[in-house]
């Protein structure tokens, strides 16, 4: 049998530290061996905000050129009337619609708000569309109420030529 000899407290101890040191040194060691080709997410985080905000002010200079197109095409659709809508006109609508539509087409803008444009060249076609079946329906009602006058006009000389028939009848029979 072999004896079993105690350490003593300040033995252990430093035992334990010993240990415990040469478990950190490990663990480094090992971390970096494994995470060196780790690329961080953290070290492009600032230049992926830059990069946002660079888009953000790229946006913001590019609506403030588009927002009065925006407006007049706007204005020019509002102003149309129930009466019919001039071709030349109806062209200048459409061209403006799709400068909207397209305001964003080629510059090198990568934000979300710019699929909003074409929403509202959509929108502005919707609302155009319904400006021409506004002034259709008009035009048919006015159609109407001049082929109804004449009907009436129609209706009533046959009304009046067989009143004159009838009493040129009751007037022959006496």
């Amino acid at each position: 049998m072999k004896g079993y000899t105690s350490l003593s407290k300040q033995e252990k101890r430093y035992q334990f530290w010993y240990l415990f040191l040469l478990l950190i040194f490990v663990l480094l060691v090992l971390s970096v061996l494994f995470l060196r080709r780790y690329n961080s997410p953290f070290s492009s985080s600032d230049v992926l905000d830059n990069q946002k905000l660079d888009q953000m002010q790229k946006f913001a200079r590019h609506q403030q050129l588009v927002e009065p197109l925006v407006e007049k095409t706007f204005d020019r659709i509002s102003v149309l009337s129930r009466e019919p809508i001039p071709q030349f006109t109806e062209s200048d609508i459409q061209r403006g619609i799709n400068d909207v539509a397209n305001a964003f087409e080629g510059v090198g803008i990568y934000d979300v708000r710019k699929e909003g444009y074409l929403q509202i060249s959509r929108f502005y076609k919707m609302y155009l569309e319904d400006k021409k079946i506004l002034s259709l329906r008009t035009q048919d009602i006015d159609n109407f109420n001049k082929m109804l006058s004449i009907c009436l006009v129609g209706f009533k000389d046959n009304t009046q030529k067989v009143e004159q028939k009838k009493n040129a009848m009751l007037s022959r029979s006496n």
